[in-house]
């Protein structure tokens, strides 16, 4: 019988502490520079080889990542943050963005390594600097008065 209220009550200690956007980003952004670096490194292989088309799923989470990057920039400017942390992360979106394009010019597959090295720079800084922007936002706290809708008996019978 209290051996689940201590594990419930272990789980909830260990919690990580409170995760903004800007760690969620730096997170995203290093998975993503780890996956660029294997990509990058495969292709290596046959460097002279004709370039093979770019996995969409990875396209998908650069298009994630960079919409994440401008609403971080838009919620700094809205916690009226420092100019120089919304034009990071501006630019960065926009890089993450625009790189797509550089996959359908590449003709071997050392121009694709090439490309996707440059994500991994870019996702290099983007996992170094996000986490500093919740320094910058402001903490929203829960209300504790806040009752959930989804938790409230839906036939108001108790």
């Amino acid at each position: 019988m209290f051996r689940p209220l201590i594990i419930a009550l272990f789980a909830v200690s260990a919690a990580p502490a409170f995760a903004g956007p800007g760690a969620d980003l730096g997170t995203e952004a290093a998975e993503l520079r780890d996956e660029a670096q294997a990509r990058a490194d495969a292709l290596a292989a046959s460097p002279a080889a004709p370039a093979e088309a770019v996995d969409e799923s990875f396209v998908v989470r650069v298009e994630e990542f960079s919409a994440a990057a401008a609403m971080l920039s838009r919620r700094i400017e809205d916690a009226n943050g420092p100019q120089d942390l919304r034009c990071i992360f501006r630019g960065m979106s926009a890089d993450a963005g625009a790189r797509l394009d550089d996959f359908a010019e590449a003709e071997t597959q050392a121009d694709t390594a090439r490309v996707y090295l440059e994500y991994v720079y870019l996702f290099n800084q983007a996992a170094e600097i996000a986490p500093e922007a919740d320094a910058e936002l402001p903490r929203i706290e829960p209300d504790p008065g806040f009752a959930c809708p989804a938790s409230r008996d839906p036939l108001g019978e108790g």
